[in-house]
């Protein structure tokens, strides 16, 4: 009699565990990765305020441009316990080949304070790193943070942060004379509130241009 019982409840704890892994396999279960795509990274977090994290994965298209393949961006939201398509994001994510002689820009992908971020990282002598940051608001993607760095050793390193949510703008450049050991700190702010902000979806980093009024400074975001 006490074999049978044990025989009953090995069976059971077997049932109960294959239904826990079924289930779990059925709540992390994804469509299938489109054709000829492949995961570059992914991540998950809330991203609507709702409680319910969403998943973000970035794909290489393997579709040839200038400057190497593109990268999509898709967005997932779960519904009934399976992984549903809501936003798709071509531009964001810079081509495979944008990074010059440091190969590949792409650094990864994020989900901080509800928002997504995308860090970039390139350039030969000179190196530039990105990074972007959207959040979900007014049905869209929007960017809301823009970071840039740039410069080289014993020339000059820049950092330029803009705040799209209330336009502030700051910017510190600092020029490196390595033979003299002397160093000279420049630093410019401003306010600049944009009517529409740009959307995810179209965006290109490094793209767009801002000139600071009554300055030579230039620079791309």
């Amino acid at each position: 009699m006490k074999k049978r019982t044990s025989t009953y409840i090995l069976v059971i704890l077997i049932m109960s565990f294959l239904s826990c892994k079924s289930q779990e396999k059925k709540q992390t279960e994804l469509p299938k990765t489109p054709k000829s795509f492949k995961i570059l990274d992914e991540t998950e977090g809330d991203l609507d305020k709702d409680g319910v994290s969403e998943k973000v994965i970035v794909y290489d298209t393997e579709k040839e441009t200038d400057l190497g393949t593109e990268r999509q961006i898709f967005i997932y939201k779960k519904k009934y316990d399976k992984w549903e398509l809501w936003k798709k994001s071509v531009g964001a994510i810079l081509p495979s080949q944008h990074g010059g002689m440091m190969g590949d820009p792409f650094e990864g992908i994020s989900i901080e304070r509800n928002c997504i971020v995308i860090s970039h990282f390139g350039g030969s002598r000179h190196k530039w790193n990105y990074t972007h940051r959207f959040r979900f608001q007014s049905g869209e993607f929007q960017l809301i943070g823009a970071t840039v760095n740039f410069g080289s050793p014993c020339d000059y390193f820049f950092t330029f942060d803009y705040n799209l949510s209330n336009g502030k703008i700051n910017y510190v450049k600092e020029t490196e004379d390595c033979e003299s050991k002397n160093s000279n700190i420049e630093k410019e702010e401003m306010i600049r509130k944009l009517e529409n902000l740009p959307t995810m979806n179209g965006f290109y980093p490094g793209n767009t241009k801002l000139k600071f009024p009554k300055s030579e400074t230039t620079i791309y975001y």
